[in-house]
């Protein structure tokens, strides 16, 4: 029982510590996104994209009510090259349920959470990210947001 207390105890820490960033939704979304967290952050106090060092993981949290449901959600991560272009992060988890509730409930607020690896052979540089949680039957969670790499 100590035990689970000390993990709940600590989970609100972190959450604490992050701080909330600037974040658009994309055109396509059947989601309420609430608030879009990044720890570390500094810079969203100052509404400016967060620098993230590689080679450190950042974690990110957002909290989300979808306005469907499903058994489970595909994550993916991109690169927002152009209005073209996008390249995926092929080291993201793609399960989406390893990190927010499964199955999801049409009007049912919930939060996911993870650690992004930020590996060293990323290039310094800004990037716009965008995050899409898919359902199987198309509907989606998608939200853009900025970051700086540095070392």
């Amino acid at each position: 029982m100590f035990a689970v207390k000390s993990v709940i105890l600590l989970a609100l820490v972190a959450f604490a510590l992050s701080e909330v960033i600037d974040f658009k939704t994309c055109d396509t979304n059947d989601c309420d996104i609430h608030e879009v967290r990044v720890e570390p952050c500094p810079q969203a106090e100052s509404h400016a994209a967060c620098n993230i060092r590689r080679r450190k993981p950042a974690n990110m949290s957002f909290d989300f009510t979808p306005h469907f449901s499903a058994d489970k959600l595909e994550a993916s991560l991109n690169w927002v090259k152009s209005n073209e272009q996008e390249l995926p992060l092929i080291t993201m988890e793609k399960d989406a349920c390893k990190f927010t509730k499964c199955p999801v409930k049409n009007g049912e607020r919930q939060t996911y959470q993870v650690d992004i690896p930020i590996e060293s052979k990323f290039p310094l540089n800004y990037y716009s990210i965008k995050w899409n949680f898919q359902a199987p039957n198309g509907k989606q969670c998608c939200f853009t947001h900025d970051i700086k790499l540095v070392r």
